[in-house]
């Protein structure tokens, strides 16, 4: 696995760490909510798992209401495979388990990150769920 690989799967990891805390913390708890949009690139698009396209700003109000309303949501992720890889940006599949109050709702996503900066910056992501 390259740098850049290792990167990209490491930015899947800590972002899904993050995620877990913003549900189940409360707003003005700490700062997860700006260091989670510290991984995405200012152009960042994605498709939820129901079909809804959100650019950046549109996930930030999202995340702002989410923030504290999952309590006890633990996120796993797992199956990280590099499906491609051209200069510093990397593509990633992986699977994201969330689970919670005993349901458990997996999914596949698809992602594209920058890997020129320090941190890698999230440009894209499709989530499907797995039934």
């Amino acid at each position: 696995m390259t740098t850049l690989a290792q990167e990209a799967r490491h930015s899947v990891v800590v972002l899904h760490q993050l995620i877990e805390r913003i549900f189940n913390q409360a707003e003005g708890s700490d700062d997860s909510i700006d260091l989670f949009l510290s991984h995405f690139h200012p152009e960042f698009k994605m498709v939820t798992p129901q079909g809804k396209r959100l650019d950046l700003n549109e996930m930030e109000v999202l995340f702002r209401q989410l923030q504290g309303q999952r309590e006890g949501m633990r996120i796993a992720t797992s199956e990280h495979a590099i499906i491609s890889q051209q200069s510093e940006e990397v593509t990633i599949q992986y699977r994201e388990l969330q689970m919670m109050n005993g349901i458990n709702q997996s999914r596949i996503s698809l992602a594209v990150l920058d890997c020129s900066t320090a941190i890698p910056r999230w440009r894209y992501l499709h989530e499907t769920l797995v039934a």
